[in-house]
């Protein structure tokens, strides 16, 4: 799912006082309410947006876990013991958003916006983006030498700007691993020592392929956006 910025939405800073948060919402909710825009799709869907920012700014707990793991915090709240550890190596999927349409630029100014092509094509952002991969997909293939062979599915995007991803590793503990902008479809990443314990102190690799998943049920619209592109120099 693409980054949404809650504090943006509601028009305040990260580190605004958790006793503040409610005035702020109940500001900006005076300025987007339907029923001051009645018939207004737009209106409706910044209110929406706005309500599902102050659901979580306003909870200390999911707050926290916001803050840490941004728009994956539900998923990745589970993971605030490991994912830190082991953070740095090379590596995501899943994509959609309930907002795809929605122009978030209105909501403020600065360089946090979408790239105009990918705004246009599903409203994902055009810097890095983190996801949370709660399972891998495919064989898990394991070796005598202790390695570990695993496939990780990444969409579309992720392949061509980067991004990051939660897994387990085999040993169960949790890392964070980085994806390279134009990471191709099979290409491998060895994370050494991450593998099975042999005993006596050998440890294997944990060898990842990156499996990329196209979208699906494309609207004319967005094929429209692709051929451009295509026909276009890249």
């Amino acid at each position: 799912m693409a980054f949404i910025d809650y504090y943006k939405i509601l028009g305040v800073d990260k580190n605004i006082p958790q006793k503040d948060v409610r005035a702020a919402y109940r500001k900006r909710a005076k300025q987007f309410h339907p029923d001051l825009h009645p018939n207004d799709a737009k209106a409706k869907a910044k209110f929406q947006a706005l309500n599902e920012a102050y659901e979580v700014i306003s909870d200390p707990q999911k707050r926290a876990q916001y803050d840490q793991y941004g728009q994956q915090w539900k998923e990745a709240g589970g993971f605030a013991n490991g994912a830190g550890e082991n953070s740095g190596f090379n590596g995501a999927g899943g994509f959609g958003n309930p907002f795809a349409n929605f122009d978030f630029s209105s909501f403020g100014s600065g360089n946090g916006g979408f790239s105009s092509f990918f705004q246009d094509l599903f409203g994902r952002g055009g810097g890095r983006q983190c996801y949370n991969a709660s399972s891998f997909n495919g064989s898990n293939g394991n070796t005598d030498n202790g390695n570990v062979e695993q496939q990780v599915n990444i969409d579309m995007f992720t392949a061509l700007l980067g991004g990051e991803v939660i897994i387990r590793l085999p040993n169960g503990k949790k890392a964070k691993l980085k994806i390279k902008e134009s990471t191709q479809n099979g290409t491998k990443v060895r994370l050494r020592g991450k593998g099975r314990d042999m005993g006596n102190g050998v440890l294997g690799d944990f060898i990842i392929t990156y499996h990329v998943k196209l979208p699906e049920n494309l609207t004319a619209h967005q094929k429209d956006l692709i051929l451009r592109v295509k026909t276009e120099k890249v």
